[in-house]
């Protein structure tokens, strides 16, 4: 399938960032020893929440606009789907989307949060395997993730959820795809989800690196890690204040739905993250809002045990609040 994006050549003076060969490779290096990072520091038992068992993920395959791609899908128990069924409703369904800094392709990064969704939310879980740099460029990732949650409201029946009880949220660089959902809804007129939740998301990549400052030493997201990604993903790229590329910016901030926004007191990130917050709140968005104190970007997968559950909980709470504040679609006698 073809999944490179239309990036116009750029000028040799415009652009603030061109592609580097070499950033390419170091994006494929860390690719290649993600896998064991994420063994070693992100996937603790400690960190799994659920209280109910939840069967391994099974996958289905989305058509997008660049190509088909596949995704991760957790149920909730027989249990669950059954009262829900017998109330004459579908479970929700909510599609979270993973971080990785435009460069990992690792949907399972999101198992402990997703398995908690479906246990004590009851809802279903969606997370894409979207393409990511080098091998794709900006807006590629974007609107693929759109592509995917509007599909998941689209076939909402025939996959067993109610796809008019649909959220989204992510993290990191999720968490920023979560916000260009509700964005490229707004702006083409189709479903905007009931509720967002974003976890120390990447708002505003046109505020200067020299503003995005840590207490620590060497904070997860380096300012090199910055520059890896402006040259590879964003390679190309005329203006990074435009809303697709920072969120924050946006004019229509004002029309989002319920948003859970959080960060990290160590985080380089937690600027754009706070101010986003704080800018939605003066527009009368229903904003929750929290930081964590002593940790750093990545809380919902790595320890403090007590911040992960807490951050995690917040999304879950979230997420209940919006399902059972919308109407749930009559469970057709067809699929009953």
């Amino acid at each position: 399938m073809s999944t490179r994006s239309a990036v116009p050549q750029r000028d040799a003076d415009s652009p603030p960032y061109s592609f580097s060969f070499g950033a390419a490779v170091n994006e494929r290096m860390f690719q290649a020893i993600f896998p064991l990072m994420f063994r070693l520091h992100y996937s603790s038992p400690a960190l799994q929440f659920a209280t109910k068992r939840i069967d391994r993920p099974s996958r289905i395959t989305v058509p997008t606009r660049h190509g088909d791609v596949s995704c991760l899908v957790y149920k909730p128990t027989a249990s669950d789907i059954d009262a829900m069924r017998a109330k004459g409703m579908l479970p929700p369904v909510h599609v979270q989307i993973h971080g990785g800094g435009f460069i990992i392709r690792r949907p399972d990064q999101e198992d402990n949060v997703a398995r908690y969704l479906a246990s004590e939310i009851g809802c279903y879980v969606v997370i894409a395997d979207y393409d990511t740099a080098p091998s794709v460029r900006f807006p590629v990732s974007e609107e693929q993730n759109y592509d995917v949650f509007q599909w998941v409201h689209q076939h909402g029946p025939e996959q067993g959820w109610d796809g008019g009880r649909l959220t989204v949220g992510g993290a990191s660089a999720g968490g920023k795809f979560a916000l260009n959902v509700v964005e490229l809804s707004l702006d083409a007129g189709t479903f905007v989800p009931l509720a967002v939740t974003v976890e120390y998301a990447c708002c505003d990549l046109a505020m200067p690196s020299s503003e995005k400052t840590s207490p620590k030493r060497n904070p997860v997201v380096s300012p090199s890690l910055d520059e890896l990604v402006k040259h590879t993903y964003f390679a190309g790229l005329e203006d990074p204040s435009i809303p697709l590329v920072s969120p924050s910016r946006y004019n229509r901030l004002a029309e989002f739905p319920p948003i859970l926004i959080t960060t990290a007191e160590y985080d380089r990130l937690r600027l754009e993250g706070n101010q986003l917050a704080e800018h939605l709140k003066t527009l009368g968005v229903q904003v929750t809002h929290k930081q964590f104190a002593g940790v750093d970007h990545g809380y919902t997968h790595t320890p403090p045990v007590e911040v992960c559950r807490e951050a995690i909980r917040l999304i879950g709470e979230q997420l209940r609040t919006a399902y059972e504040a919308a109407p749930a679609a009559e469970l057709s006698p067809a699929i009953s």
